[in-house]
């Protein structure tokens, strides 16, 4: 039964004076406290899994990147020096961000179990929305600068390999056939990056708006 189902009936009950309306409005107020603590646990469910998915990658990335080195020197035996720093420079960057963005979850998690045990339930849905309104703006032109700055250095990477633009190829005759049609792709994915980034961020709109509507419920209570 959902939560404005629940404050009728009970309000009813007072109305009708089959309660008292101090024990309704009390009752009223465990039932929004309920969904209120329910809010930050999903919150906080979402960043945990955030937080698996980031590790996972921040362990893969070296991984990766020893197998690329290990691949291009010894199998093909074609990689330069310069190739090989480039490659590295894109690793690195990419881990880099990775874990940029794995310890700001840790910090976003510290935070909703620090907050969810000081003050009223209030303060705390009250600082929640607080601090994820300020960390959606920030987190918004950081990922978006990174992201577009990483796609930009293997842009680079790719013309360098191809010996300029002037090598495009897309005739699917003659070389560069691959990295031609990488390039493309890695422009329009620049493009659409801003886009990317805000569309990471919605995940966490139903449980923000749960806990919008949850203090406005406290504010009809009060």
């Amino acid at each position: 039964m959902e939560t404005h189902e629940l404050r009728r009936i009970w309000k009813t009950l007072a109305a009708e004076n089959l309660i008292e309306e101090k024990l309704a409005k009390a009752t009223i107020l465990e039932i929004i406290s309920q969904k209120g603590y329910g809010v930050i646990s999903k919150i906080k469910g979402k960043l945990q899994l955030d937080y698996k998915v980031y590790l996972g990658i921040v362990i893969y990335i070296p991984l990766m990147a020893v197998f690329v080195t290990y691949y291009t020197s010894h199998l093909q035996r074609t990689s330069s020096v310069g190739e090989l720093s480039r490659r590295f420079l894109i690793f690195g960057l990419i881990e880099a961000f990775m874990i940029y963005a794995l310890l700001t979850v840790k910090r976003n998690i510290d935070f909703i179990s620090h907050t969810s045990n000081t003050g009223t339930l209030k303060e705390s849905l009250l600082n929640v929305r607080s601090y994820f309104q300020s960390i959606t703006r920030k987190g918004f032109w950081i990922g978006t600068i990174s992201l577009m700055a990483i796609l930009s250095v293997i842009e680079w990477d790719t013309l360098v390999k191809m010996g300029g633009i002037n090598n495009m190829n897309f005739s699917f005759d003659g070389p560069f056939t691959y990295e031609s049609y990488f390039s493309v792709f890695l422009l329009l994915l620049i493009i659409a990056v801003p886009f990317i980034v805000k569309a990471e961020a919605k995940k966490y709109s139903g449980v923000l708006n749960d806990l919008e509507k949850t203090l406005e419920e406290f504010e009809e209570e009060e």
